[in-house]
């Protein structure tokens, strides 16, 4: 439960990422101070933080960079397949908000592997 309400910061910033809008007020003082100082601050491993990094520009994170940060801070490893399970149900979640292709990038980032054909 402690983990799940410290990552309520990066749960929110992805959440802005995925609706394309701002953090809501209420939800400022979860994050980190470098997170709030303004769309112009630098952080050394973004980038610039920008509210609607989405991708597609250099030095931009996107949606999919950012619900990856929040499934390692959950403890998640890269093989996990729940990685994959919670993609598809954040993609779900984001196609009801008209991003489709936000949600198309996020299930290609986060699809299971294909099983290998062994009739070959």
């Amino acid at each position: 439960m402690e983990k799940t309400v410290a990552d309520l910061g990066l749960l929110a910033q992805l959440t802005s990422a995925a609706n394309d809008s701002d953090i809501p007020e209420r939800l400022q003082e979860l994050l980190s101070p470098s997170r709030t100082d303004g769309p112009d601050e630098f952080d050394e491993t973004d980038g610039p933080v920008t509210p609607d990094a989405l991708g597609g520009a250099p030095g931009h994170r996107s949606a999919a960079d950012h619900l990856s940060d929040l499934f390692d801070a959950m403890g998640f490893p890269e093989e996990d397949p729940r990685r994959a399970m919670l993609a598809a149900q954040f993609a779900h979640i984001i196609k009801e908000q008209n991003r489709y292709e936000t949600a198309e990038e996020v299930l290609r980032r986060f699809a299971p592997p294909e099983p290998e054909d062994d009739a070959a």
